[in-house]
């Protein structure tokens, strides 16, 4: 009697299973995503900067240092980073973009940005949701040296609000920002010294010509 009793729980159970595994199969995207931000290491201190115009010049110093005698390679911090994209940024849409965070990882750059839209216009057609005078737009990709004296950082991801957006509006955007973007890819002019560039969550090291 008890084995016809749990027959049916056993059916139901294995039914259950097959619905989940369906699921899952389903929206796979969405469940490998949730899975890397829960496993993905904590973000520490050094692995997020804010952008602060003060440190443009301290930076240049220190990559022109490049081309001195027993100087192989500098670390410059997100902070660095971020201080860099505002002032490029800056010069491109002035007013139009502030309050940038940059997020290092590995081989990885993440930008992320207060914009007004209304001094950087954005397609609005093409973006689900009312648009707001200033939204919080981030985009992140690798970023690497194609070249001596050329770094490429390769947008793969977009995001306003957290929602991603069409690659069409990507482009868009990039070729607003600098007129070296192609293919969602902003190419950035380096000394010609720099013969090495790694991202890694502490910083992005430049090498010169005694380096990697």
């Amino acid at each position: 009697m008890s084995g016809c009793l749990s027959l049916p729980f056993r059916v139901l159970g294995v039914l259950l299973l097959l619905a989940g595994g369906a699921l899952l199969w389903v929206y796979r995207r969405d469940v490998k995503r949730v899975v890397h931000e829960w496993t993905r290491p904590p973000v520490t201190a050094e692995a997020v900067g804010r952008a602060d115009p003060g440190r443009v010049e301290a930076v240049r110093r220190r990559v022109d240092s490049l081309g001195l005698p027993g100087m192989d390679s500098v670390v410059l911090s997100p902070a660095d980073i971020g201080s860099v994209l505002a002032l490029l940024s800056e010069r491109a849409a002035p007013g139009a973009v502030d309050s940038i965070v940059v997020r290092l990882d590995r081989d990885d750059l993440e930008v992320s940005a207060a914009v007004d839209t209304r001094r950087l216009p954005l397609p609005a057609g093409q973006i689900p949701g009312v648009l707001r005078d200033r939204e919080r737009l981030t985009l992140g990709g690798p970023a690497l040296l194609r070249r001596a004296g050329q770094a490429e950082w390769q947008v793969n991801r977009v995001r306003l609000r957290g929602i991603p957006i069409p690659a069409g509006v990507v482009d868009g955007l990039l070729r607003r920002l600098s007129e070296r973007a192609r293919d969602r890819t902003v190419v950035f002019p380096l000394p010609a010294r720099i013969t090495g560039l790694r991202v890694t969550p502490a910083g992005v090291t430049l090498y010169g010509a005694g380096g990697r």
